[in-house]
């Protein structure tokens, strides 16, 4: 008897399936180790300008605009940082700061974001 029995060609079509879901499975988590690093960086940097300024007080907060950290460069190109500041009420600032990034092969951006109120006098209103 010449070939192969069904019993081979089943085994061996299991063999090859399991291994095609490993694959698979070894290729998604990839990506999403990438994407969970990103995440992790982007927070380094949002939290590190709102403790700037925090530490710099009421009386020193800059105008909403742009802003830079060292950390911006391990990103993906094109991350860009954002920082809000608003008035919450007559002695209070509401301050956020935001970073967005594209992962490569990402459809849509990435955006983490943090806000803090910063009063006058010390303490929340």
């Amino acid at each position: 008897m010449r070939g192969f029995s069904l019993i081979e060609i089943v085994i061996s079509l299991f063999i090859i399936g399991v291994i095609l879901v490993l694959m698979h499975a070894v290729i998604q988590s990839s990506s999403l180790i990438r994407t969970t690093k990103n995440q992790g960086i982007a927070l380094s940097i949002a939290r590190n300008e709102i403790e700037s300024l925090r530490a710099g007080g009421y009386a020193t907060l800059p105008a909403s605009g742009t802003f830079s950290d060292s950390l911006i460069s391990t990103l993906p190109a094109l991350a860009t940082t954002t920082r809000t500041v608003s008035v919450y009420d007559a002695k209070t600032k509401q301050v956020t700061a935001s970073v967005i990034w594209r992962d490569a092969g990402a459809n849509a951006s990435s955006t983490v974001s943090l806000s803090t109120l910063i009063t006058s006098v010390g303490g929340l209103p």
